[in-house]
């Protein structure tokens, strides 16, 4: 019996050895499947190329003025980048084909028109990736190495042949004289006011600066409309007639639509040119080496979820084209149809330019919201409208920023553009479920950067009381997008500031950045550039379902 009882606690100890390995194998099992499973996961997951601290300019690629001002002035144009002579090249996979989520890099050396390489910085470069005939794109990131060279990244998001497209936005030469003409000149768009009294008139000039005013106009003294122009800066010549006083001032207009600038034959072709397709494209095959799916993963956090402080902080591109819809990368976004009990009760406010009143029209026909203001009778409507959709009690609005708005060259009434977006804020109700939404860019482009910096100074102000007062409401801040213009208006306008107001953006609203929502509208006009300075039908739907991803429970 001694013999077997031993042999049993022998066996019951032999047993119990075993099953204490089988458990520690079954948890390492466990836990190597979920490590694997997490990398699975991560390598779907949004890359985040440079996270990072957006005052830093290289967060941007971008050149400020006191450097862009020390180079010498294009004399010789066969010195700038050339986009026929530049080569870009891939930096990994040489055999041009990847995985679906893997990151596609190449690099792009550039150029002169003497075919030498630069070793010198500053110019612009932007890249897509794109599938015709899956309707597909996506934006790349660049970036500057420092020696010439910049480095294209881009995401491998669906299965098939794509191409690499770069394009040379902004040469360092048109940079620097872009620079130069803001501090040489009034403005690129000149504002004119007039004033009237009885059977007297006069025409004075405008602008928000007055030392910038004075400096460029032989006017002794100004009148100073910030306080009729409800806090923001704004100034005119004052009328010389002894019958006309500052009260008077009635009319503006857009004034003369081509100031001369002084530039160099090498500045004014290079200017002309805009934005340059690169001759070289590169082709790459993705495929799906462990799923059937044609395009990458959706996201699984709710966009109402995500840590919305990172939308101020990552290089990461926010979507992507595909079938012709924008698809956010970051989050799970905003369902088209389902925009009931989401808008339910709550009001919109779109404060801005006339790129925010293209979003207005859209909310229009889209969450069938009827005008209650006066029906448009020009295309470019000038004063606030509004709309509401009785059924779920939503209403909307475009509501203009103050002076500077540029008009047409006939003139329009000073009232309709007398209240600030800061003062709009100050004025909407505390108890309000409202969606706020900022956006300056087209018109203050015309003028010194510094005129946009102290204006949304100003804004954030508002922005701050605003959201310690209202606990049910929403702020966001569209950001700058990209475009093409002309070559009549390329002058007055030029998106390479963008870049320049998205860091000013951050600068102004840090602390904040936890509270309000960036809207990154950059990517999607890279995805799919546009001629105008006004993005089509399509972008500004995909603009609309950006903003309300971050409004919607989904």
């Amino acid at each position: 019996m001694k013999i077997n009882n031993g042999l049993g606690k022998t066996l019951v100890l032999i047993f119990a050895a075993l099953l204490v390995v089988a458990l520690v194998f079954v948890f390492h099992a466990t836990r190597m499947f979920n490590i694997s499973r997490q990398m699975f996961i991560t390598s779907y997951a949004a890359k985040d190329y440079a996270t990072g601290d957006p005052s830093n300019p290289t967060f941007y690629n971008l050149l400020l003025e006191e450097e862009a001002l020390k180079f010498e002035r294009c004399k010789d144009i066969n010195k700038a980048a050339s986009v026929q002579r530049s080569i870009i090249s891939l930096t990994n996979h040489v055999n041009r084909t990847y995985n679906i989520g893997e990151t596609i890099r190449a690099t792009v050396t550039l150029h002169d028109g003497y075919n030498k390489r630069k070793y010198s910085g500053g110019d612009h470069l932007r890249a897509r990736i794109q599938n015709k005939v899956l309707k597909a794109s996506a934006p790349c990131i660049v970036t500057y190495n420092k020696d010439g060279t910049q480095t294209v990244a881009c995401e491998a998001l669906w299965t098939g042949t794509s191409t690499i497209i770069v394009t040379l936005a902004h040469t360092v030469e048109t940079i620097a004289t872009n620079y130069r003409l803001k501090t040489q000149v009034l403005a690129t768009r000149v504002l004119e006011g007039l004033f009237k009294s009885r059977n007297y008139s006069e025409v004075t000039t405008c602008h928000p600066n007055h030392v910038h005013l004075l400096k460029h106009k032989s006017y002794r003294e100004l009148c100073n409309m910030t306080y009729m122009n409800s806090g923001m800066p704004f100034y005119c010549g004052k009328p010389k007639s002894e019958h006309l006083l500052c009260e008077d001032w009635q009319f503006v207009r857009e004034g003369e639509i081509f100031p001369g600038f002084q530039t160099t034959q090498c500045e004014q072709t290079l200017l002309n040119r805009g934005k340059r397709t690169f001759r070289q494209t590169l082709d790459v095959k993705v495929e799906n080496k462990i799923g059937d799916n044609h395009v990458i993963d959706k996201p699984s956090v709710p966009c109402k979820s995500y840590n919305i402080s990172l939308l101020w902080r990552s290089r990461g591109l926010t979507g992507f084209f595909f079938n012709g819809k924008w698809n956010l990368r970051n989050c799970f976004g905003f369902q088209g149809n389902d925009y009931k009990k989401c808008l339910e009760n709550r009001h919109l406010y779109l404060f801005g330019d006339s790129t925010t009143r293209g979003w207005y029209k859209e909310i229009l026909n889209r969450f069938k919201c009827q005008r209650i203001t006066e029906k448009w009778w020009m295309g470019r409507w000038h004063k606030e409208s509004e709309c509401f959709n009785k059924q779920i009690n939503f209403k909307a609005g475009w509501y203009p920023h103050a002076h500077p708005f540029f008009v047409t060259n006939e003139w329009d009434d000073v009232r309709y553009n007398l209240y600030s977006i800061s003062r709009r804020i100050d004025n909407i109700p505390q108890t309000e479920h409202a969606i706020v939404v900022i956006h300056m860019y087209l018109h203050m482009l015309p003028f010194h950067h510094s005129v946009f910096q102290q204006k949304m100074k100003i804004i954030r102000k508002s922005v701050e009381t605003f959201l310690e007062k209202n606990k049910y409401s929403i702020v966001m801040v569209k950001g700058p997008h990209t475009f093409e213009v002309n070559q009549t208006t390329r002058f007055r306008h030029s998106d390479y500031f963008g870049y320049l107001y998205s860091k000013i953006i951050y600068e102004v609203f840090e602390g904040l950045q936890d509270r309000i929502i960036l809207l990154n509208n950059r990517d999607v006009t890279i995805a799919q550039p546009n001629k105008g300075v006004h993005p089509p039908k399509n972008v500004v739907n995909a603009m609309i379902d950006q903003m309300l991803s971050y409004v919607c429970d989904q």
